[in-house]
């Protein structure tokens, strides 16, 4: 080819050289200066997190959060000589039963935790969260509400700052400190997701939970359920599992963390302490499960308990309540469910006035009034709260008269002292009229202790309808002795 013809070419070879050089260098000069944009973008975010990050004051809230709660909360572990036997009369090597939670309540060495954690016990033994190992000894409980109080030698000892539950609502955030599976002195985080909540365990009287999301798994029964300041608003209790048993001794976590509020433990607690037993105020009503379609017709809406019957000089006919009637709130809480009213109302003691807002229809407007009506509250006993067959079945064996054993009593009666309930009198005639004489102490319901007449009740209950060969009892003589009896008919 001619020098003349690659001159002509000379200027598209040059274009197409050019463009070349543009498309090789090209993604490599935008690539650059991606990586430039990137990284700076990298340094700017790291200079802001070093000088005003939000989610690092969030996470020294939560380290501080643990740093004040953690002192206060303990690992409770539970023995027993012998876990086969049921009626607690052979002796063995010494075996772990149950582990569980628990937190100090105050600098005498009251510990609180749930009743269901020291079930059965023989032996209870606190580590302390720098791990120290102290024996325990219990003071009492509450099994319709799942609360028992133990005892550890004083010293060196940090309470829990206590909040007022009452405050709590829907979306707050919340922490709730326990061993769960052995995992000890853990901490989980979540926020309220409904509050005043009846889980229908068979075996609590009392349910007014504090529902939330975060992780409660077996081994945080007990444990404490905090605020975003620390303070302890309720303690972990139950998991929502689908079955009608679920303290959180059985099952594992599916997002649904039941504590009882602070509320009914500053009811429960102090007494138990006191005394050894609770008194429970009540209003003297029987209540409707469900708002009946009479008064739905009369233009009732909304959430609220109906009165069926009120109790003839009963605190609430004093008061001027009518059946009819739908509680709509006992001192300003709302009430939404049956189990929450009678949990709000026994939280409160004999003698105390409480404040209900009522709906009542009134015949000659013919129309429904809000209304606020005072009542003052009685002493709810015991044997009120017990299934009347087995109230005719104690009576049929002759124990008619039963208390709760304290020291006083029993010098009263000349016998000796032990934790349990006193067989005041028996009827002339009866089964147990040969085999059991006044003043008998009944300390064990199987080889479950008895701390109260209350508790004496709820666990011949737990047992009497699904025990059709009897109820085992360990009793004291009024000598001393120590015996074992089968209660039938």
């Amino acid at each position: 080819m001619s020098s003349r013809n690659l001159g002509a070419y000379g200027p598209s070879v040059a274009v197409l050289v050019t463009v070349a050089a543009v498309l090789l260098a090209g993604p490599m000069a935008v690539r650059q200066l991606t990586y430039a944009r990137t990284q700076a973008s990298i340094i700017q975010a790291s200079d802001r997190l070093r000088t005003d990050n939000v989610l690092e004051q969030i996470n020294q809230a939560h380290r501080d959060i643990a740093a004040k709660v953690e002192p206060s909360v303990v690992y409770i572990s539970t023995y027993r000589k012998d876990s086969e036997s049921r009626l607690m009369l052979r002796t063995g090597p010494q075996v772990q039963l149950s582990s569980g939670s628990g937190w100090v309540f105050d600098e005498d060495g009251h510990i609180v935790t749930n009743a269901h954690v020291i079930e059965e016990a023989q032996r209870i033994q606190v580590q302390l969260h720098d791990g120290t190992l102290r024996d325990a000894e219990v003071v009492g409980t509450d099994l319709r509400t799942d609360i028992a109080v133990l005892r550890i030698a004083p010293g060196g000892l940090h309470p829990a700052e206590r909040a007022d539950s009452t405050t709590v609502r829907q979306g707050d955030r919340i922490f709730a400190f326990g061993s769960p599976f052995d995992f000890r002195f853990s901490m989980s985080q979540g926020i309220v997701s409904g509050i005043g909540r009846d889980a229908q365990l068979e075996t609590l009287h009392y349910q007014n939970f504090i529902q939330v999301d975060a992780a409660i798994n077996p081994g945080n029964s007990g444990g404490p359920l905090t605020n975003i300041y620390g303070q302890v608003i309720g303690m972990n209790t139950a998991i929502a599992t689908g079955r009608r048993e679920s303290t959180t001794s059985q099952g594992s976590f599916a997002g649904i963390g039941l504590a009882i509020p602070m509320t009914m433990i500053e009811s429960v607690v102090p007494q138990l302490i006191s005394k050894g037993e609770v008194s429970r105020g009540f209003i003297g009503v029987q209540l409707q499960p469900a708002i009946s379609q009479p008064t739905l017709a009369r233009g009732f809406q909304g959430e609220g308990v109906e009165i069926l019957s009120v109790n003839e000089g009963g605190p609430a006919a004093n008061a001027g309540l009518r059946p009819g009637d739908v509680i709509l709130t006992v001192d300003g809480g709302r009430v939404a469910t049956l189990a929450q009213l009678r949990s709000m109302v026994s939280s409160r003691s004999p003698g105390d006035t409480i404040s209900l807002d009522v709906w009542r229809y009134e015949e000659e407007a013919k129309q429904g009034v809000r209304r606020t009506v005072g009542v003052t509250l009685a002493e709810l006993r015991p044997e009120q709260m017990v299934q009347p067959a087995l109230l005719r079945f104690l009576r049929t064996l002759g124990l008619v008269q039963l208390s709760t054993s304290t020291p006083e009593r029993a010098r009263q009666l000349n016998v000796p002292f032990r934790r349990g309930v006193i067989v005041e009198q028996i009827l002339a005639g009866r089964p147990v009229d040969t085999v059991i004489d006044p003043g008998t102490i009944i300390t064990h319901v199987f080889d479950e202790p008895v701390n109260n007449i209350d508790e004496f009740y709820a666990r011949m209950e737990r047992y009497f309808f699904s025990s059709p060969r009897g109820v085992v009892v360990r009793l004291v003589t009024p000598s001393g002795r120590e015996d074992v009896i089968n209660l039938r008919p």
